[in-house]
């Protein structure tokens, strides 16, 4: 996922991870949740906090690393802090220096 790129909506987040694990029920389960609150995460009922956001990036093939702190980043940029807003570009430009998912792929794919 590209940080230049709009974020995922949680719907998208979800219906893609559910695909995944097998099921929504399987994917609450590898989230440690339960299948209503993944729904109700789903529909926009309930917030959908960074730590679980982290879980279905990570789930989706991004770095964890990476995916926490994107998850992180997205909510402090939502805040109405100015301190918050600070740490959110930080961590922007912390995630500007690791390399994507792709790039670990190609290095994954040519063992040396």
């Amino acid at each position: 996922m590209s940080q230049s790129a709009t974020p995922p909506t949680i719907a998208e987040l979800i219906e893609a991870a559910a695909e995944i694990a097998g099921s929504q029920a399987k994917l609450a389960a590898l989230i440690d949740t339960t299948g209503p609150t993944l729904i109700q995460m789903k529909q926009g009922k309930r917030p959908c906090n960074w730590r679980v956001r982290g879980k279905l990036r990570a789930i989706l093939g991004e770095d964890p690393a990476h995916a926490f702190m994107a998850a992180m980043a997205e909510d402090l940029q939502a805040s109405e802090n100015e301190d918050e807003k600070k740490a959110a570009s930080s961590f922007k430009a912390m995630l500007a220096a690791f390399p994507d998912k792709a790039w670990r792929r190609r290095r994954d794919s040519n063992p040396r």
